[in-house]
């Protein structure tokens, strides 16, 4: 036993001194055994230690009898692993700040934000001042990196916003319901809206002088971390990728212009299920768009589908994109 515990002694117990710490490796080894037995081992102070190891839960009954180790421990294991975190994340906060204060004096095309608290930063910067457009691509799973309601993202689009909008969603991402709210309020803001099959990464530009994006493919074990684009190359291939993505894209977002006169009686929300219809969109997608129940949405296709003359939900798509959508 004193080869093992030579090896083990380098993992101290916190709180217990080394001879109580023996006493206990001791009870774990032999199993049971009587009080008398452990005060010829361990002397006098056999009682005392016991005392103290049972205080800490590590020992019970008596004859005493050493606890699952995994059991007695998981207090301490739970506050190591909360200050291990604790201690990981400033020192994660000391990295940021070193890369801020040894950046080269004509800064870098491309910086890698780490920290949640700098990523949150510049998303909100990239939308707060953005005075041409903003450019974004959304895809699954969504993260919402800021809330709808915060200043950057409440200014109205001819008020204090000036920048117009331009959003393609995943069509997967309204799987989550924090999706909708940002869809809701990108319309709200009068933001064009596009809708894709699969986007290729997520993507955020600002008037094409900062952007942002992930810097590991989709999957990878590190989805954190994030790269800041400054103007230049990256800057135009970023640009190049979402005007790409933008023209392969499904129109979303109601444009009244594009109505014949015939389809400008309808109203907002069978404007939008005519275009997602005219898109290929299926009912549960348009319910997921409109915020409703699937069947409060069959019945408006329903209703289109008696005033368009058709039974099925494919010559309806096609009636529409005939007779209603220039």
């Amino acid at each position: 036993m004193s080869q093992e515990w030579e090896e083990a002694r380098v993992h101290r117990i916190p709180g217990l001194s080394e001879r109580q710490e023996r006493l206990y490796w001791h009870l774990l080894t032999v199993g049971f055994t009587t009080r008398d037995d452990l005060r010829k081992r361990f002397g006098g102070q056999a009682d005392d230690d016991l005392g103290e190891l049972q205080g800490r839960g590590l020992v019970h009954s008596d004859p005493p009898v050493a606890r699952r180790p995994s059991m007695a421990l998981q207090g301490v294991l739970l506050e190591r692993e909360t200050s291990f975190r604790a201690f990981a994340a400033y020192v994660e906060e000391l990295d940021e700040l070193y890369s801020t204060t040894n950046r080269p004096a004509d800064g870098e095309p491309v910086e890698v934000l780490t920290s949640l608290n700098r990523i949150q930063h510049y998303f909100e910067e990239i939308h707060a001042v953005a005075r041409q457009e903003v450019m974004q691509l959304v895809t699954h799973p969504f993260m919402p990196l800021s809330p709808v309601g915060s200043p950057a993202m409440s200014a109205d689009a001819d008020d204090d916003h000036p920048a117009k909008c331009r959003v393609i969603y995943e069509k997967r991402v309204f799987d989550n319901p924090a999706a909708i709210d940002g869809l809701t309020h990108s319309v709200e803001r009068g933001c064009e809206i596009r809708l894709a099959d699969r986007l290729p990464h997520k993507l955020l530009i600002g008037d094409r002088t900062l952007a942002m994006t992930p810097r590991y493919p989709r999957g990878h074990p590190d989805s954190r971390q994030m790269l800041l684009i400054h103007p230049g190359t990256m800057m135009d291939f970023l640009v190049a990728a979402f005007e790409t993505e933008w023209e392969r894209a499904l129109p979303l977002q109601t444009d009244p212009g594009q109505f014949t006169e015939n389809g400008r009686d309808l109203d907002d929300n069978e404007k939008l299920v005519v275009e997602m219809l005219a898109g290929g969109a299926p009912v549960e997608r348009i319910a997921t768009a409109l915020r409703v129940h699937k069947r409060t949405a069959e019945r408006r296709v329903d209703e289109l589908k008696k005033r368009a003359g058709v039974a099925t939900l494919f010559q309806l798509g096609s009636y529409a994109a005939r007779n209603w959508l220039s």
